[in-house]
């Protein structure tokens, strides 16, 4: 498998650390080296902007999610205490 298929599976370390090696390779590589540094550069920038997108996507879904549950839950106490009290302040069936 070429690097340039596996770079979609990579996760964002590792992405970063392809980044930086392909970086050093700009500056100090043979040409050979270079050239393929500089077609992977690209790929692996639009990587990491996809991989970043959908971090931030995924954790705003949770926020929502999160609340949600919290405000489900508020309302379950809220009814449960509603009917604590009217049970108590209903006089009682002897």
């Amino acid at each position: 498998m070429s690097l340039e298929a596996r770079i979609p599976e990579m996760t964002e370390k590792e992405l970063e650390n392809l980044q930086a090696n392909a970086e050093r390779i700009m500056k100090s590589g043979a040409a050979k080296q270079k050239e393929e540094a500089e077609r992977l550069l690209p790929l692996i920038a639009d990587a990491l902007v996809e991989l970043r997108k959908n971090k931030l996507a995924a954790a705003a879904e949770k926020k929502v999610t999160r609340q949600k549950d919290m405000a489900a839950s508020r309302a379950r106490r809220i009814a449960s205490r509603k009917a604590e009290a009217d049970a108590a302040a209903a006089p009682d069936e002897e």
